[in-house]
């Protein structure tokens, strides 16, 4: 079953002159539990696809479809609270928010669900303590390291158990050790029943996901 229906997706920035065309007529579905990984060099528009899959950017032209909600369609608010509630990120730089610890970073959809703090750091300490941090609750993110910081990101994605988690460049910024510990979780939480969509430029971790598409300006090659 098609989790995410993509079709005809073109994303232009710009107007006249000054206009780029981004992505250019894609067609993408992912499955119920699928890990897939989107390739492509830089400025192929890879990121670009996952912004608008992810309901982070609305496309140009064209139709997404999440959990058979018509995410074009919808208002900003109804955008927001859409993400809020299906579905999870991690990025590269980590966006933790830097005077809250790491608990409480991994609280904060929670509690922005409507959740009671104590159901809400029930949920964030188990999840922080899926991804190896059982001793980093009351730790900001200045007192963490790169891995670790992207351990609590991944943390606070998994905590409200999305649909769906959206990961772009999520190593990028990390040694191989904590690269691997980062691709590894994912994996994990894949084989559990995740469905991952990650944006990469690593062949190594790609080779990890079910499904790895490849994106050459603005179309997908294979």
């Amino acid at each position: 079953m098609s989790l995410i229906t993509a079709q005809n997706i073109h994303r232009v920035f710009g107007k006249g002159d000054l206009e780029t065309r981004v992505l250019k007529g894609i067609d993408f579905t992912v499955k119920d539990g699928e890990f897939v990984a989107i390739m492509g060099k830089s400025g192929a528009g890879k990121s670009t696809l996952m912004y608008q899959l992810s309901a982070l950017d609305r496309p140009s032209e064209g139709s997404i479809t999440i959990d058979g909600t018509d995410i074009v369609a919808l208002s900003e608010a109804e955008r927001t609270t859409f993400r809020l509630n299906t579905l999870g990120y991690v990025f590269q730089e980590y966006t933790l928010v830097p005077d809250l610890s790491a608990l409480e970073n991994t609280m904060l959809p929670l509690l922005m669900r409507g959740l009671a703090w104590k159901k809400a750091e029930k949920t964030a300490k188990k999840a922080l303590d899926a991804v190896g941090l059982s001793d980093r609750y009351k730790y900001l993110p200045s007192e963490l390291s790169g891995g670790q910081q992207q351990r609590v990101a991944l943390a606070r994605a998994m905590a409200g158990q999305p649909k769906i988690i959206f990961a772009d460049e999520p190593t990028a910024n990390l040694d191989n050790t904590a690269s691997q510990m980062v691709i590894d979780l994912l994996t994990k939480a894949n084989q559990a029943g995740q469905t991952i969509v990650m944006v990469t430029h690593e062949k190594e971790y790609a080779e990890t996901c079910n499904r790895i598409i490849t994106i050459e300006d603005g179309l997908i090659m294979e």
